[in-house]
């Protein structure tokens, strides 16, 4: 049994599937497959119940699969250490975020921490809350950018900082020539709002509630960009993130003034694992270069 067995066991008893797998580790499905039949001979008992294009663990691969992470979280302790002794000439951060800080915030800052460590390489994954802490659990992200709380006392949090939720509308709009807007007397507008896996959404929907209407929604889905493009196009309103919201002449940002709407961001990540050096040096750079850009974003609007 060698090393690169479980690590490819690992990665198809996780996704569950492996094509997927396959694309995660680098190499050819064809040679995955012929891998874990290797490992099954070996072994001289099959690990993994075909079921269409998926596969699931037999209660063989279910008792080795804590095994074989035990085994590579020791090989990632060994690396940690070597990779101390070396500095941070060399290292690879995996970094996940909401769209909006992806966009707006992490640019500058991962640029200055290339300029201080040349040799460390990025992994950048932009999506929603859930599918980031999916990351997070499943190790493909070393720490993740996320609104809190998050309630899983298996996850650090170092708060980061609070934005408002403002409402955004066409520059054509019959609301674009005020500053100010009542949510409840939004219930008549066309919404346009993010996925079901983006926080924000729940939050739009929550707000709604407060002020008493259900918001008729007429597209779902989308990046932020995306989304302020239609708001923009005049297929409906949206409520945002204020520094989401680039400079435009064809919208027009509206503060609310009957609730109080905000969403605190924070660095989140998992002490139980073992960390690498570059993402330890991340952890220390990120949430003071993160709020120095958003203070000076925030002193610009």
């Amino acid at each position: 049994m060698e090393l690169r067995h479980l690590r490819y066991f690992e990665a198809v008893a996780r996704h569950s599937h492996v094509t997927r797998a396959a694309e995660e580790l680098h190499i050819a499905q064809p040679a995955l497959s012929k891998q874990i039949s290797q490992l099954e001979q070996e072994l001289d008992i099959a690990l993994f119940n075909r079921v269409g294009r998926s596969v699931r663990l037999t209660e063989a691969g279910e008792a080795l699969l804590p095994h074989a992470r035990a085994v590579l979280a020791q090989v990632a302790v060994a690396r940690a250490e070597m990779s101390e002794r070396v500095g941070l000439r060399k290292g690879r951060v995996s970094i996940g975020t909401t769209p909006t800080v992806g966009t707006r915030l992490l640019p500058p800052a991962l640029a200055d921490f290339s300029r201080m460590y040349p040799g460390i390489e990025f992994r950048l994954s932009e999506a929603g809350l859930q599918t980031l802490l999916e990351e997070l659990e499943a190790g493909l992200a070393d720490m993740v950018i996320v609104s809190l709380p998050l309630g899983d006392p298996a996850v650090t949090v170092e708060e980061l900082f609070s934005e408002e939720l403002v409402v955004v509308v066409n520059n054509l709009h019959p609301l674009a020539a005020q500053q100010q807007v009542r949510l409840a007397d939004l219930s008549s507008e066309r919404w346009v709002l993010t996925a079901e896996d983006y926080d924000l959404r729940a939050s739009v929907l929550s707000a709604c509630q407060q002020v008493g209407f259900v918001p008729q929604v007429i597209l779902e889905g989308g990046e932020i960009d995306t989304l302020l493009r239609l708001v923009a196009a005049g297929l409906g309103i949206s409520l945002m993130p204020r520094l989401g919201i680039p400079p435009d002449e064809t919208l027009t940002v509206l503060q609310v003034t009957d609730l109080d709407l905000t969403r605190t961001l924070g660095l989140a990540w998992r002490d139980d694992r073992v960390s690498a050096p570059a993402a330890r040096a991340m952890r220390q750079f990120l949430p003071e270069r993160l709020r120095t850009e958003v203070a000076t974003r925030f002193q610009m609007l």
